[in-house]
């Protein structure tokens, strides 16, 4: 009955014991365990907070390291302009010199430009009277040229001594061409010979007359029947209608001059 009883309380404290372990929840964590995992969360907080610092002083660090750089790009650049504009200065100088300078040369310059013009048109109008209009007209332009201020002087002297060269030339050519006569109050469209600055002839469209300019007299003197088929046969010459031949024709004296 001991033994029995002995049994059932022990059964009955056994079964009471595994009644309670059923009834406690887990253990809860150690005081140990709470403070390493506070401290465990705040050093992942703190570890966050230095990224972001480290973050922001290494933005902080590449925004100086740009304006640094900036500074030294501004800083050659200023210095450039420096130079630049000390440059432009001394050119100015230069120039306002020059300007001085071209004044000068023009007050010069000009007058001789003018008088050139002028020997050109007293010798046009003393020479034989052949392409009257063209070189009338050249002499009108250069005349106008002298007075435009947007034509340099240069370009005013290289026109002048274009319109020289052309009638140096004349002197030396062979030449056929039609243009206008006036003679005797008429006006009529006939063909022009001329032989240098030697001889100048007419002869009109139809063939039956002819003429030959005396600086003498300043008139036309008429030719001959026979000169007049020779002008003919000359005309073709010059016009290349006809291979090169002797032709045969009269001169006028030389203008004797007292």
């Amino acid at each position: 009955m001991k033994r029995f009883t002995k049994a059932f309380l022990t059964a009955s404290m056994l079964g009471l014991g595994i009644s309670v372990s059923a009834v406690l929840p887990a253990n809860p964590l150690t005081n140990s365990e709470n403070k390493a995992s506070a401290s465990h969360m705040a050093a992942q907080k703190s570890q966050s907070r230095i990224d972001q610092l480290d973050l922001a002083n290494r933005d902080a660090r590449t925004k100086y390291l740009n304006n640094a750089r900036m500074a030294d790009v501004i800083e050659a650049y200023n210095r450039q302009m420096q130079l630049l504009v000390a440059s432009q200065e001394s050119e100015l100088s230069d120039l306002e010199l020059q300007l001085k300078s071209i004044e000068e040369t023009d007050k010069t310059v000009l007058p001789m430009l003018n008088s050139m013009v002028d020997t050109l048109q007293k010798f046009v109008a003393a020479d034989l009277p052949f392409l009257i209009e063209e070189r009338t007209q050249r002499i009108a332009k250069l005349k106008a040229v002298l007075l435009r201020a947007d034509v340099s002087v240069a370009e005013k002297y290289r026109q002048i001594l274009e319109a020289y060269v052309v009638e140096v030339q004349y002197g030396r050519t062979f030449e056929a061409y039609s243009g206008h006569l006036t003679a005797d109050a008429s006006r009529r469209q006939v063909n022009f010979l001329r032989l240098g600055r030697t001889a100048l002839y007419f002869q009109t469209l139809g063939g039956q007359e002819s003429g030959m300019w005396l600086p003498s007299e300043n008139s036309w003197q008429a030719l001959t029947e026979e000169q007049n088929l020779t002008l003919r046969r000359a005309i073709q010459i010059a016009q290349q209608q006809q291979v090169p031949s002797l032709i045969n024709l009269p001169l006028p004296f030389p203008e004797v001059r007292s």
